[in-house]
């Protein structure tokens, strides 16, 4: 699979300090994100404690990597120890680029976890179909049920999503009902998928068949229920507060999505790592390749740091950034903020989808010709 030759390019030794933050920033998600089984919850002190100095380390690195002619892998080991020291004391120094690049990574984070998702999905459907084309006998047939297929399981998923808490008891499980509005969600991207299935109909008439579609089309509607679910945390939160006593299957439920976060972090880790990252750092001469990967890791971990910051438990100390912090840390925020997640979802499902149809096309006119 790409995903794994891809991710170990990290075991080569050239790539063993991409390889030290990959590791430390799965350890802190994790960590961070763990629930409560009962007593006091150090887990999110301890991810605070992880994560403070890799912000600061990575800040630093990309801040480093912008100004410097080396690329941070040609540094040698003690400078890369040496940069970890005396990072935080730099960065905490210049608190002002600390908040503006808080701000901005996490923006992108965004931008840029919608990008490579709905890319990885446009080349697992552009993989299949283009094995489907060396069969020259079954490929009329084994095309239109990939495409035909992908698109009715991809409504049924969204229709099942849709109806689901209708069927299932929750009471169980958690007090709070999930709003009616949240299926206006499935709602938007079903009628993207359908606009998109227009679109490929009518070509299909001008004998260029969009066939990969059927697979794109069911992996989008998978990453929409995950990003549904994120946003019902968040709600979920903002209706309960604090004082809420986790549950055993709000506790699965919380490890499944840290499950779901950690495979999402390694596919974006395997994009970077091929192709795309390489892509990305051409847009400017003066960004390499591993500023792009460091800014990309950097804003990941901003992102998890906002969310899962603890606040209560540092409202009486002078922490740094405690009020700024703080006001990012809440429910509503961090609601708003799964909210923007879709948001750009969508906004690129649109944008991506509408650029990868129209250049299959373009190249299949090329090729007639």
């Amino acid at each position: 699979m790409e995903i794994i030759e891809n991710l170990k390019k990290l075991g080569k030794k050239e790539n063993w300090r991409y390889l030290v933050l990959v590791i430390w920033l799965l350890i802190g998600i994790v960590i961070i994100q763990l629930p409560v089984f009962g007593g006091f919850n150090l887990f999110p002190i301890i991810g605070i404690i992880i994560f403070l100095p890799f912000l600061t380390f990575l800040m630093f690195l990309f801040l480093l990597s912008l100004i410097s002619k080396k690329d941070i892998t040609e540094y040698e080991t003690w400078k890369i120890l040496l940069f970890l020291i005396i990072s935080l004391p730099i960065m905490l120094l210049i608190s002002i680029v600390l908040i503006i690049l808080f701000v901005f990574s996490v923006l992108s984070y965004f931008f840029f976890t919608s990008w490579f998702i709905l890319y990885g999905c446009y080349l697992s459907g552009n993989k299949i179909d283009t094995k489907l084309l060396k069969y020259p006998s079954y490929k009329p047939i084994l095309r239109t049920i990939i495409f035909f297929g992908g698109l009715t399981l991809s409504l049924f998923l969204l229709y099942i999503f849709i109806i689901g808490p209708s069927l299932i008891d929750y009471a169980s499980i958690t007090t709070v009902e999930i709003p009616q509005y949240f299926n206006i969600a499935y709602i938007i991207v079903g009628g993207i998928i359908i606009g998109f299935s227009a679109i490929c109909v009518f070509y299909l008439f001008k004998k260029i068949f969009n066939a990969w579609l059927g697979v794109f089309f069911v992996l989008a509607a998978i990453y929409t229920l995950f990003l549904v679910l994120k946003i019902f945390v968040s709600y979920y939160s903002l209706q309960t507060g604090e004082e809420t006593e986790p549950t055993f299957w709000g506790n699965v439920g919380a490890i499944g999505m840290i499950l779901a976060d950690v495979f999402i972090i390694l596919y974006s880790v395997s994009t970077l790592m091929g192709s795309k990252a390489e892509i990305l750092s051409q847009k400017s001469k003066r960004i390499g390749l591993d500023s792009v990967i460091i800014w990309l890791v950097f804003s990941k971990v901003a992102y998890e740091f906002i969310a899962n910051f603890p606040y209560d438990l540092f409202s009486d100390f002078q922490f740094p950034f405690n009020d700024f912090i703080s006001i990012l840390n809440d429910d509503l925020i961090n609601l708003v903020k799964n909210i923007a997640v879709f948001a750009f979802f969508v906004l690129i499902l649109i944008l991506l989808g509408i650029y990868e149809i129209r250049k299959y096309v373009i190249n299949q006119k090329d090729l007639k010709e």
